[in-house]
């Protein structure tokens, strides 16, 4: 069966600072539904439908990281939907990540009588969008939900260091996680985590059925973004009058570093960037030197130290994050993803080389597809 509203998302064309067309998109969608919104000095969209003591929330961002394509076509074959260009039938990114997230959140509008939601812009180039958001629009939260993760199965309950939730929620909703087969996890930087910083609502990520993010062979299985749209319907219904919260002290996560002596990487403290903790060093999986090549894990997330320079410091120690294909700087903290370091400063043979070693060649940051300078 065709998903006709899911295609239109997916068709709309945004991009990191260029998302005027979706934006529009959205507050069309929003007056069609007779739903109003309001915008902050930074372009989010906030919207509150109903009247209620309490809301339960979604959010979402906006761009994608891929470039506008004005010839733009949406396949649809079986269970898979991608897209390519129709001038030369290419495939090119469809911008799951995260127009997913764009499509559960205007779902689950239509859904309750009494709901809010953000758009947020830039997500993609470091929260920007999120991190100037009015957070005490989340004050009368329940919980806040964000479907920003690819694959399926993924329940983000900690972010780099920054608990997003506890178990008062995770408990409540166990049952309904389980009946999914979806299973709490770490996860990488996203707009909630924004939110855990600065508000004490608990919120959480999950994988919702993009996959191959940021390459031209993204796709999404149409079936699971639908069982992950339901699951977020029976986790907002379920939690809608009980209000989430987790005291600040509890937000952060310790870590073991081992033998791991960086410069501000020490006890409770890290660099941040945004409010986003980089106290995530847990063993490492070929060597306890620290070093050009070191692989650093911690649980699911996978870093690699290299000898690159950081255009804000211009330090030159930074980790390699394979799961949002970006870079730390491990002295002033600074966030940047590969494809804009890369732009910046042209990143250099010997760190592509150390990453697809460690890593192997399937990597995010060895797909070509994802290094394009025009």
């Amino acid at each position: 069966m065709k998903n006709n509203f899911l295609a239109s998302v997916m068709k709309v064309q945004s991009a990191s600072y260029k998302t005027k067309r979706m934006a529009k998109f959205i507050t069309k969608t929003l007056k069609k539904d007779g739903l109003g919104y309001t915008k902050d000095k930074y372009g989010n969209i906030y919207v509150t439908k109903g009247d209620a003591d309490l809301y339960p929330t979604m959010v979402c961002h906006i761009d994608t990281v891929h470039d506008i394509n004005d010839n733009v076509r949406i396949i649809q074959t079986g269970d898979k939907m991608f897209a390519i260009d129709s001038t030369n039938c290419h495939r090119i990114g469809i911008g799951g990540d995260d127009k997913v997230g764009i499509y559960i959140t205007l779902c689950c509008l239509r859904r309750f009588d009494n709901f809010k939601a953000v758009f947020f812009l830039d997500e993609e180039v470091g929260c920007v969008g999120s991190s100037n958001a009015d957070f005490d629009f989340f004050n009368d939260s329940t919980i806040v939900l964000e479907c920003d993760r690819r694959g399926y199965g993924d329940f983000v309950t900690n972010i780099s260091g920054t608990k997003l939730s506890d178990n008062t929620l995770v408990d409540d909703i166990q049952d309904i996680l389980d009946n999914y087969q979806y299973v709490t996890c770490n996860g990488g930087i996203t707009d909630v985590g924004e939110i855990a910083e600065n508000n004490d609502v608990q919120v959480a990520n999950m994988s919702c059925g993009y996959y191959e993010p940021h390459t031209d062979n993204e796709y999404i299985i149409i079936s699971e973004v639908e069982k992950v749209k339901r699951m977020c319907i029976e986790i907002l219904n379920k939690t809608m009058h009980k209000r989430y919260t987790m005291d600040k002290n509890d937000r952060v996560a310790y870590y073991d570093y081992n033998s791991y002596g960086y410069g501000g990487y020490d006890g409770w403290g890290g660099y941040n960037y945004h409010g986003f903790k980089s106290n995530v060093i847990g063993k490492t999986k070929a060597s306890d030197n620290a070093g050009q090549g070191t692989a650093i894990i911690n649980n699911d997330d996978i870093y690699v130290e290299v000898n690159e320079q950081c255009p804000e410091c211009f330090g030159s120690q930074m980790l390699y994050d394979e799961y949002d294909d970006a870079f730390w700087c491990t002295n002033c903290g600074n966030y940047i993803t590969a494809h804009e370091l890369d732009m910046i400063n042209e990143i250099s043979d010997d760190t592509r080389d150390t990453i697809e070693q460690e890593l192997g060649q399937d990597t995010l940051f060895s797909n070509p597809n994802i290094h394009n300078h025009d």
